[in-house]
């Protein structure tokens, strides 16, 4: 960053320098141009009079004598004033200057016909003889007969800028204070360029400084944004926070994800173990079992292969819903039919269990948009939960309703209850209940709602049952947000 504030600097001088040079040579080159208006006014008669006073002035063929003696008499009094001689045409005839000196040998007469018309604004230059493309103030008159007398006041406004240099004081303190300006710019511009860094050099440090695996943050930008630092400031901030918030995100992904493999590799020991027994035993002591023996042996292999069937396809299933990939393919369906449906498909293990399961007569069909066989998933997994939790001789309840536009599917049983502290992580899939109660279905319930719009929803207080409502946003409402 000090190269930055060094080149900034460096930039800034390079900007700020040219313009006092500028404003120096503009003050100077104004000074004389005011001076030149000056002289030009001052001597303005300077032609005529000279004229007035040598009358015999020849302007044709051969100069005049009076012309050396005015010359002689004009280097004593103002030895910078050259006086022309010219011809109607601008011809030089005459000079005091040297004749071989002139770069000229003709003078535009149009500046001097303004002159003598009076149509001076500002300082009126004229040719100047001895210089290729040098302009002068000057005095002219025209001579009777034709001709002009043409007197170059160039000597006298040079003097009269110097002198007006050396000696004002004004505009020497002007001058003066037009350098100050400038390097007090340049200064400025130095004190910008630092000011401007500082902050970024104060948001590179902060940059290099950020570790997203450490507690503290990034500094807190500066408050209000003021301009494109701040604003910066304030978006790596932002920028540090998403990371923070990801990484936080990823290591409680990873922890859940260490939890689970820890669950389900417990809840598949126990069947892989009892179906590894059962099948030892069938295999060693196979012939003397009797057919009843062996029948019921496979019969318990089965339940428990059928267990972790029912397991690792519960696994594919939610990895599947919470990574998008389920081919989700909603059409409308009747709810209240899908639900009559699992009811009667669930009724003989709720009966083989001691378990009533009563259905409550709907309002209606309840049209929702929804994948059949999700949806069936989701009902046959929260009535299964009411199952596992309620006791021999008691109920599981379904309503249907419709409320502030949802179709709604309540599942009511006299079980044990839920305890209040587990309630909160009822439906992630790494939970396991204080009760001995584990599985991923309440977890592929909500996932498989959330996919349609809608939720799961419960309520419950040990040993008052539990009450799970399932809520699905009819067509033309606004979906859930979750």
């Amino acid at each position: 960053m000090r190269r930055l504030a060094a080149r900034l600097a460096l930039a800034f001088s390079l900007l700020v320098l040219p313009l006092g040079a500028l404003f120096v040579w503009g003050a100077l080159d104004a000074a004389r141009r005011y001076h030149q208006e000056i002289a030009q006014n001052q001597y303005r008669d300077l032609a005529a009079n000279l004229l007035h006073k040598s009358p015999d002035l020849m302007v044709g063929g051969e100069r005049a004598g009076a012309l050396d003696a005015l010359a002689a008499e004009l280097a004593m009094t103002n030895p910078g004033v050259e006086v022309y001689l010219l011809d109607a045409e601008g011809r030089i005839v005459g000079a005091s200057p040297p004749m071989d000196a002139l770069v000229r040998k003709r003078v535009d007469l149009r500046p001097l016909e303004r002159f003598v018309r009076g149509e001076v604004r500002g300082p009126l230059l004229g040719d100047d003889p001895k210089r290729p493309r040098g302009r002068q103030v000057f005095s002219a008159a025209p001579v009777p007969g034709g001709g002009w007398i043409y007197v170059l006041l160039s000597d006298l406004a040079l003097d009269s800028v110097a002198e007006a240099v050396a000696g004002s004081t004004v505009l020497r303190l002007a001058l003066w204070a037009g350098l100050g300006l400038v390097l007090l710019a340049a200064l400025v511009a130095a004190g910008t360029a630092w000011g401007l860094t500082r902050r970024l050099t104060a948001l590179e440090a902060a940059m290099e400084r950020f570790d997203p695996a450490a507690e503290a943050g990034p500094p807190d930008p500066p408050a209000g944004e003021r301009d494109e630092i701040d604003r910066l400031h304030a978006r790596f901030a932002e920028l540090a926070a998403r990371v923070r918030a990801l990484l936080a995100s990823e290591r409680e992904a990873d922890r859940h994800r260490r939890e689970l493999v820890a669950g389900v590799s417990h809840d598949l020991r126990t069947p892989l173990a009892v179906l590894s027994g059962y099948l030892e035993t069938l295999e060693q002591a196979g012939e003397r079992l009797s057919a009843a023996e062996r029948a019921r042996y496979l019969a318990a292999a089965r339940a428990q292969a059928a267990r972790l069937a029912r397991m690792t396809d519960d696994l594919f299933t939610l990895a599947r819903l919470e990574s998008g990939a389920w081919p989700f393919a909603p059409e409308p369906l009747a709810l209240a039919e899908l639900v009559q449906d699992v009811v009667l498909e669930l009724r003989p293990r709720f009966e083989a269990r001691g378990v009533a399961l009563e259905l409550a007569p709907p309002p209606g069909p309840l049209v929702v948009q929804g994948d059949a066989g999700l949806l069936e998933r989701a009902l046959v997994n929260v009535l299964v939960n009411a199952l596992e939790h309620t006791p021999e001789g008691g109920r599981v309840t379904v309503r249907l309703a419709e409320a502030e536009g949802e179709a709604r599917v309540a599942v009511a049983d006299t079980g044990s209850g839920i305890a209040p502290e587990d309630l909160p992580h009822l439906f992630e899939r790494t939970f396991q209940r204080r009760d001995g109660g584990s599985g991923l279905g309440l977890a592929i319930a909500q996932q498989a709602l959330r996919l349609h719009g809608g939720r799961v929803e419960v309520e419950s207080a040990p040993g008052a049952g539990s009450r799970f409502e399932i809520k699905l946003p009819l067509p033309g409402r606004d979906i859930y947000q979750p």
